[in-house]
């Protein structure tokens, strides 16, 4: 059965789904607008709008860019939120409304299921199937290639990288959520290519950007060289949402 999926760009490596009475939000840190505007069309949660949502909330891990502590100030608004945390998240944030996650754990209740990945940086990286949906989001979880780090870094680093996409890879993914870091310079979409190639993945986006919206062209470029690209949805401001159907 064919299912509605509405996304929303948050900012960075922040996105929300919408799936039926289900909300998610994803490494959420961005929470205020150039135009003051706190709306999800302004890529701001604004917890009055969910309020009558079962609303799910990711953290990754604990960088600056990935985690904004106002997240924990929504449960007062909105009465049935859950919260995953990596294992890395100060445990002053930690609480009887939170799970804390370590990375090749599996949590499962009654709404969700939950595999975690050993990011390539800090934290983890989530596989989530909810409402018959498969959802991931790699958090850090990349391959970093930084031009003037030693080569055994880098070397070190790929290897990671390939081992967990390997544990990755026998499942199939309806949204993948991949970082694409214009930073990284001619490296900046191994890792995306990488996942796609050997990843069965139906549509991705790509994250961690932050506002170099110029890494669009080049992901669009890099689909008349390698077809997997084409099911890449470029994104050209935050608050911007796609309307997907999930087969």
């Amino acid at each position: 059965m064919d299912r509605n999926v509405k996304v929303w760009y948050l900012g960075h490596s922040g996105f929300a789904l919408n799936i039926g009475n289900r909300f998610l939000i994803f490494d959420y840190y961005l929470d205020n607008s150039q135009n003051n505007e706190r709306s999800l069309s302004s890529g701001v949660i604004e917890p009055s709008e969910i309020k009558d949502k079962e609303v799910f909330v990711f953290v990754s891990h604990d960088h600056s860019d990935h985690f904004n502590p106002v997240i924990l100030s929504w449960k007062e608004q909105i009465p049935n939120i859950h919260y995953f945390l990596s294992f890395d998240i100060p445990k002053k944030y930690h609480g009887e409304w939170a799970s804390v996650l370590k990375y090749n754990e599996i949590y499962q209740d009654e709404n969700l299921r939950i595999q975690t990945f050993k990011s390539t940086d800090e934290g983890i990286a989530f596989l989530i199937n909810i409402d018959g949906i498969s959802i991931y989001h790699a958090g850090d979880l990349n391959w970093w290639h930084w031009y003037g780090e030693p080569d055994d870094w880098n070397n070190d680093m790929v290897a990671q990288f390939k081992q967990e996409v390997d544990l990755i890879k026998n499942h199939s993914i309806d949204i993948a959520f991949l970082t694409a870091d214009p930073r990284l310079e001619s490296a900046e979409l191994w890792g995306m290519e990488w996942f796609l190639n050997e990843v069965d993945v139906k549509i991705a986006f790509p994250m961690h950007f932050g506002d170099d919206y110029s890494i669009m062209d080049r992901i669009k470029k890099s689909a008349d060289k390698n077809s997997a690209f084409k099911k890449v949805k470029t994104i050209s401001k935050r608050g911007e949402n796609f309307n997907l159907i999930v087969e």
